[in-house]
């Protein structure tokens, strides 16, 4: 059985990319905090060494006690490793006791403790202030009066740490990171590739019979019972294959049938969309559809072309009167009226409501004048029976010939519809032939 090294390596990478992001997410947090926490503990006691040497240095200093302020600074130099320098200094700034060698400036003499943190070292000053008890001890042992002005500062320590030791925890650190972060890989390595083993292998045999299927051979079958987690996708290939497995010949039925219902479908919905659906007649679009390929056919062989455009007079009256009802019979019997004086080659459509147009190729105004003159009479002579009563409607026609400088059928409606609307001004029931193009 032959594995797909493209799906074991993108199996291998959904399972174990997500848990590796994780742990180096989670080891970036980690070692931010940590970093921050110990960089802030290694200030803290960098501040408490010096808040104890100015504690230990008050008296001493306000006793201008040069030896042992050098004793006190010697002995904070020796008693911690990352300790470089250790100095005092007096009120005025001048140093009295140093230990070690110091690195930069001296900070800005200042009351309140200072803290200089750069990539090498840690500077901490902090004043030293005499309390009120070392004043008045002073007073009684000496017999001199201090100046309330002058409790407080009365000296400055300052202390220069080296950061080789937070720098080695750093590293330290870093080092357990790393370790975690490529045992966390591993593990992920193992387990994905266990997953990608036991998916590969089914996907593998899947798509080996998927392949004999599509090369022809659709008697091959795959084993759900050696697919573990994908046996239902083998069952699914499997019934796939049932499915394939009928002859090209019923196949060929299937498709001919299939083919010939949808023909006949299409037929029946573009003949729908043409049609009207009240009057049978052609709809606007079927009508403006092949009126535009007769107006064509018109120019190449230089025939006369003429249109009618209808409208039942009245029509509103009639519908509001007896009901839409009756108005759709109306309609119904004025299109088989009109229907019945045309051609076979000649065409009529329900352009809208009450209003019709005819088209009538190898006609000229006064053969279609004609046309109309039997359609009005027809029309006028007819009745339609409504809940036992007669009906009597009539209908007003304009007459227009299709011209080679109108170019359209919207010019062509357009004179028409004019001559329609004149006939109605006139009175209606009657025909009346439309003026030339540009009159």
């Amino acid at each position: 059985m032959t594995h797909n090294p493209g799906i074991r390596a993108r199996l291998w990478l959904a399972a174990a990319l997500p848990t590796v992001l994780v742990v180096v997410a989670l080891l970036w947090v980690f070692l931010s905090r940590y970093t921050e926490d110990l960089t802030e503990a290694w200030q803290e006691r960098a501040r408490v060494a010096a808040t104890q040497l100015a504690g230990s240095a008050e008296f001493p200093l306000f006793a201008n006690d040069a030896e042992t302020l050098l004793r006190l600074v010697d002995a904070s130099q020796k008693g911690d490793s990352q300790l470089r320098a250790v100095k005092l200094f007096d009120r005025n700034g001048r140093t009295l006791a140093a230990a070690g060698t110091a690195e930069g400036g001296v900070l800005p003499f200042d009351a309140r403790t200072q803290l200089l943190l750069d990539e090498t070292r840690l500077t901490v000053q902090v004043p030293i202030a005499a309390s009120s008890s070392r004043i008045d001890l002073f007073q009684e042992t000496t017999g001199v009066t201090v100046p309330q002005s002058d409790a407080a500062p009365i000296g400055f320590v300052m202390m220069q740490f080296g950061l080789e030791s937070l720098e080695r925890r750093r590293s330290e650190l870093l080092g357990w990171a790393l370790a975690a972060t490529l045992a966390a890989m591993l593990l992920a390595t193992l387990l994905s590739t266990a997953i990608a083993s036991r998916v590969t292998g089914p996907i593998g045999e899947i798509s080996q019979v998927v392949q004999r299927i599509a090369s022809g051979a659709l008697d091959a079958r795959a084993e759900p019972q050696h697919c573990g987690v994908l046996s239902g996708l083998a069952q699914g290939v499997n019934d796939m294959a049932q499915q394939v497995a009928m002859t090209q010949q019923e196949l060929r039925q299937q498709v001919d049938l299939a083919t010939q219902e949808l023909r006949q479908q299409k037929d029946a919905a573009e003949q729908a969309a043409r049609l009207d659906a009240l009057t049978q007649v052609l709809g606007r679009r079927g009508f403006t559809d092949q009126a535009h390929t007769e107006i064509q056919r018109c120019m190449r062989y230089q025939h006369p072309l003429s249109l009618l455009m209808i409208d039942i007079d009245h029509f509103k009256l009639i519908n509001d009167t007896h009901g839409h009802a009756t108005g759709d019979a109306v309609l119904l019997h004025f299109a088989q009226l009109l229907s019945r004086e045309l051609r076979e080659n000649d065409m009529i459509g329900r352009i809208g409501g009450e209003e019709f147009a005819v088209l009538l190729p190898s006609s000229n105004a006064e053969q279609a004048a004609r046309v109309a003159e039997r359609m009005r009479a027809a029309v006028d002579q007819s009745l339609i029976h409504v809940r036992g009563q007669p009906l009597h409607f009539t209908a007003s026609f304009g007459v227009a010939e299709f011209q080679p400088q109108e170019l359209s059928l919207e010019s062509l409606m357009a004179r028409a519809d004019a001559a329609l609307y004149e006939a109605k001004r006139q009175g209606r029931n009657r025909v009346l032939l439309a003026s030339p193009p540009g009159a």
